[in-house]
């Protein structure tokens, strides 16, 4: 699975949300059906995803690049360390992720 084309299929076709507080809420509320996350997302971060998605049972996907890279895959002009997938519409985002803790 090519991650960069399954991430841009989704934000075309599916509904996303980007941003740390605004994701990290939908895994809290159980509202998201995953979260990505980038290489260089801040540790304290990292650890309440890992967290709230073990208690949610809700699988993270780490992005393999920066939040540079990450925006410019959503076709953003901005940098992007969080979004949760809501729907993945045409894509298969959703078999590349993992429930940690599980």
């Amino acid at each position: 699975m090519d991650i960069n084309r399954e991430i841009k299929r989704t934000v075309d076709t599916g509904k996303v949300i980007l941003g740390t507080n605004k994701s990290i809420n939908a895994l809290k509320t159980g509202n998201a059906k995953m979260l990505i996350y980038t290489q260089n997302c801040p540790k304290s971060i990292k650890e309440d995803i890992l967290y709230y998605s073990k208690v949610s049972s809700i699988p993270v996907l780490e992005f393999g690049g920066t939040s540079l890279e990450l925006g410019t895959v959503c076709g953003k002009p901005f940098l992007v360390s969080v979004m949760a997938v809501m729907s993945p519409g045409e894509s298969n985002i959703l078999s590349g992720g993992k429930v940690y803790g599980s």
